[in-house]
């Protein structure tokens, strides 16, 4: 029972925290803008957007063809909103500030 109790959270847990390919896209957008205009990723950043890409089968498709997607051209653009700063405290307020220099 403890198993089965235990299988259920971890599972749970792992949802909570999943990512969906349309969320990528606007990371992808985001990231774009943030690499263009202000400090860019950190190395652990880079490792763990190209896990996400190789996750949802993305990593042999250029870069540049993904940034076109719609919601990447979104996540651009709400990127370009928030300005440097803003997507920063952002990034910081969703647990990813240690992924942006």
């Amino acid at each position: 029972m403890k198993k089965i109790i235990t299988l259920i959270l971890l599972t749970q847990n792992i949802n909570s925290h999943a990512i969906t390919p349309n969320e990528m896209f606007v990371v992808i957008g985001a990231v774009k803008y943030y690499n263009e205009n202000c400090g860019g990723l950190t190395r652990q950043g880079m490792k763990k957007m190209n896990k996400s890409l190789k996750h949802f089968d993305m990593d042999k498709t250029p870069i540049g063809i993904l940034e076109r997607n719609s919601m990447a051209v979104s996540g651009y653009q709400t990127a370009q909103k928030f300005g440097c700063k803003g997507t920063k405290q952002q990034a910081q307020e969703s647990g990813y500030g240690k992924y942006i220099n």
